[in-house]
């Protein structure tokens, strides 16, 4: 007999609204999505300890399997033309 194993939730927190998400990494585009902003004019941060934020480019995987709540936001792209 065999058990089906439960998928775990993962509680992640996108431009302060919560989201259980069902797989052990997300990526850029996916937090993207769960905030309903742009995919090409918008970036998206991983909130963590420090003056410094971690951009989470569109393709990089965030593990998510570490203790506690990821808390994520989205901005608008800065350009540095001039």
């Amino acid at each position: 007999m065999s058990e089906e194993k439960k998928k775990e939730t993962y509680k992640i927190i996108v431009d302060r609204r919560p989201h259980d998400w069902h797989e052990p990494f997300i990526t850029g585009s996916e937090i993207k999505r769960l905030a309903g902003v742009d995919q090409a004019t918008f970036d998206a941060w991983q909130d963590v300890p420090g003056p410094e934020d971690v951009l989470v480019a569109d393709e990089r995987k965030v593990d998510l399997r570490e203790r506690g709540t990821e808390k994520f936001f989205t901005g608008k792209k800065t350009t540095t033309e001039g």
